[in-house]
């Protein structure tokens, strides 16, 4: 991958990388207005959570969902640049989330989806447990057989049987009796 980083995602990192300060990560990548962030934040509250968006919008409006937890920093920040400044800086990630990614659907669009992206094997090289949910199967098919090309192993796609939503999305779908599906596949 060619693409030069820019100097405000090395600023970005560096403010996050002193968060995180050596410490174990769990990653919400696309993290919206956190709420995801915030429920992880809870569930792990041992463990730094770094909620990622390129949204400033979005991330502005994270304090809808209470007083921000100690382990939890969110950064404003294009997935393609920090995931390789992770990987530079050698993060001990425990857990990545990917909650309900843009499918893109249009064809022309392949190249946006992050298993058909230039950083997947990035992605795929930061270790941890990888989790993806999506509510649309071709998707969730899609990024189960990229991961099988690079891992050269079968990858399971589970449908999910929750009984509450993790996510704004999550509840939507829920709601409107969409199937939803997920990817747990560890990386380490």
């Amino acid at each position: 991958m060619q693409d030069t980083i820019p100097k405000h995602a090395y600023d970005t990192f560096a403010i996050a990388n002193n968060f995180i300060a050596n410490s174990d990560v769990i990653l919400d990548s696309g993290c919206g207005t956190g709420e995801s962030s915030y429920r992880l934040a809870r569930q792990f509250p041992n463990i730094k959570i770094l909620g990622i968006d390129k949204s400033s919008t979005r991330l502005q409006r994270t304090y809808i969902h209470g007083e921000t937890p100690d382990n939890l920093f969110f950064v404003r920040a294009n997935c393609i640049h920090f995931w390789r400044l992770i990987k530079q800086a050698h993060w001990n990630i425990q857990r990545h989330y990917l909650f309900y990614p843009n499918p893109w659907p249009k064809p022309g669009h392949l190249k946006r989806r992050w298993h058909a992206h230039p950083v997947f094997p990035v992605l795929i090289s930061l270790g941890g447990v990888l989790i993806m949910r999506t509510n649309w199967e071709i998707y969730a098919q899609e990024f189960a057989q990229a991961l099988e090309i690079i891992l050269q192993q079968r990858i399971n796609i589970q449908e999910l049987q929750i009984d509450e939503a993790f996510t704004a999305f999550e509840q939507k779908y829920m709601a409107s009796n969409h199937c939803l599906f997920e990817i747990m596949q560890d990386l380490t």
